[in-house]
């Protein structure tokens, strides 16, 4: 559903996205409502695109606008979620980079950012969770010679 959706569309869409709103916070550090969730601050304010998380929210505490897709690899990003997820499953299972643009249909440019975008967002999250670290064993083989396989991307 995207702006050609019908009034009765887009009025579930708006009932929807006011209890999504209960689970997001605003993410403007400077607002007193950082990252403070369900605290009624939060309004729907529009759709962009075709992907379930393409919402735009305004928080009337700070009065700053952000998209839900921020913080994700997702954001920035035009496509779909499920073409998203679908591209990355491709990759996965060790589906070229023009193969899979071929079979997701869109370009080898777009399936690379994807792939980017996604992997720079696993870094990030591996540096922030996995630290300090007191492990005695541990095999990785299999996913380095992945990985080391993929660098190209």
């Amino acid at each position: 559903m995207g702006w050609d959706a019908t009034p009765e569309e887009r009025n579930i869409h708006r009932e929807l996205m006011k209890e999504r709103a209960k689970e997001l916070f605003c993410p403007n550090e400077e607002c007193e409502l950082f990252g403070q969730k369900d605290q009624g601050n939060l309004v729907f304010q529009w759709k962009y695109g075709n992907g379930k998380t393409q919402n735009l929210f305004r928080c009337n505490c700070c009065k700053k606008t952000f998209s839900e897709r921020r913080g994700t690899p997702l954001f920035h990003m035009n496509t779909s979620d499920e073409k998203i997820v679908q591209t990355l499953q491709c990759i996965v299972e060790g589906t070229g980079v023009r193969a899979t643009a071929r079979i997701m249909g869109m370009g080898k440019d777009t399936v690379s950012k994807i792939v980017r975008l996604s992997g720079e967002h696993c870094e990030e999250l591996h540096n922030y969770f996995l630290q300090n670290l007191h492990i005695e064993e541990c095999q990785l083989d299999e996913f380095w010679s992945f990985i080391k396989k993929n660098k190209k991307i």
